[in-house]
């Protein structure tokens, strides 16, 4: 054997019998070692912060690497602020996400909270990540109010109680107000639930006319079955069902298109609580975080303990989500103008 040849045997025999050490090792999981950043955009305590504080317990089971997760909260303007944020500052990595108000993602085409143009983002862009549950907002009078029934708030001034413009509480007294006679009275500046089950005890105000039953049944669900808060009505087109014997707002609505424009704005309400991410986070991390959502929403875990604090689950999927702000935005102009008009802040 000439020398040449040899030296390639010798090398082939030292290659074969060495460790297999330039084979690639698997990659980590994006998300191990990760701190993520939830930002809530209600205050504490109320029925949103209660669902995001949950959601950031479980979640990191259902996402590989099982980042922590962080929850900071930004009630202001009704999630405004929190959504400028995710959609303008906040890293494009899928290291923060948000749980908002369920109308914020249609903010830029309703403008609840004031101009248009302070919603500086397109709801269609966020990266919807899912919901925990449908919601139905309700009218309610507490046991101390002269208030008793719906038709009450039709030839009676009421004082109903909100933490901002924007709310649910504020939009839907203005709707009414407008839509179909009723008298509320809107007094905002309240923190949130606990800062309005104190006005209501105080006398301070009689009421809320955007109370989503979710929450309510959460926080204050032995004081319904006691009698000391009275469900006057359900902002919906079908009943919630632990509310069998409470009207639907559009049984007090004769006219088609007045009943049109009710619909129209109680549609994002399906969006119930959202989480979203901001816009192009890339698509593979917007995956995981969806599956994982969906997975820890379906938790047995998750469902025992949301069942614990009567919290009701109903989950969405982010593509159900993303679908239904698609469509809201492509609802007609003449459909959206009156509503509009009406829900603007005041």
């Amino acid at each position: 054997m000439n020398t040449k040849a040899a030296s390639s045997v010798l090398a082939f025999v030292a290659f074969a019998g060495a460790p297999a050490y330039a084979e690639v090792a698997p990659a980590q999981p994006f998300y191990a070692g990760k701190q993520v950043s939830m930002l809530v955009g209600s205050a504490v305590g109320g029925g949103y912060d209660t669902y995001a504080r949950l959601v950031a317990r479980h979640l990191p089971r259902f996402v590989p690497g099982a980042p922590s997760i962080v929850v900071q909260n930004m009630p202001a303007a009704g999630s405004l602020v929190a959504m400028n944020t995710l959609a303008n500052t906040s890293p494009r990595d899928g290291t923060t996400i948000g749980a908002v108000q369920n109308h914020i993602g249609i903010e830029p085409i309703m403008g609840s909270t004031g101009p248009v143009e302070n919603a500086r983002y397109d709801g269609r862009r966020m990266n919807w990540l899912g919901s925990t549950s449908k919601e139905i907002p309700v009218v309610v009078s507490w046991a101390n109010s002269p208030i008793r029934t719906f038709n009450d708030t039709l030839n009676q001034e009421m004082l109903v109680g909100t933490s901002g413009a924007a709310t649910a509480d504020s939009v839907y007294a203005r709707l009414m107000n407008q839509i179909i006679g009723t008298k509320f009275k809107i007094i905002e500046g309240y923190k949130g639930n606990p800062d309005l089950a104190m006005a209501a005890e105080r006398g301070e105000i009689m009421g809320r006319t955007g109370w989503f039953v979710s929450g309510m049944l959460a926080s204050n669900g032995k004081q319904i079955a006691d009698g000391q808060i009275r469900v006057l009505v359900q902002l919906a087109s079908e009943k919630h069902p632990a509310l069998p014997d409470v009207p639907l707002i559009t049984e007090f609505i004769k006219d088609p298109a007045v009943r049109a424009q009710i619909e129209f704005s109680l549609s994002w309400l399906a969006a119930g609580r959202p989480f979203v991410a901001p816009p192009d986070v890339p698509g593979d991390r917007v995956r995981i975080l969806r599956d994982g959502f969906m997975k820890t929403v379906s938790s047995p875990e998750f469902v025992d303990e949301a069942h614990k604090m009567s919290l009701d689950v109903s989950p969405m999927s982010g593509e159900e989500v993303q679908a239904l702000v698609e469509r809201i935005y492509a609802t007609p102009a003449e459909v959206i103008r009156p509503v509009k008009e009406i829900m603007a802040a005041k």
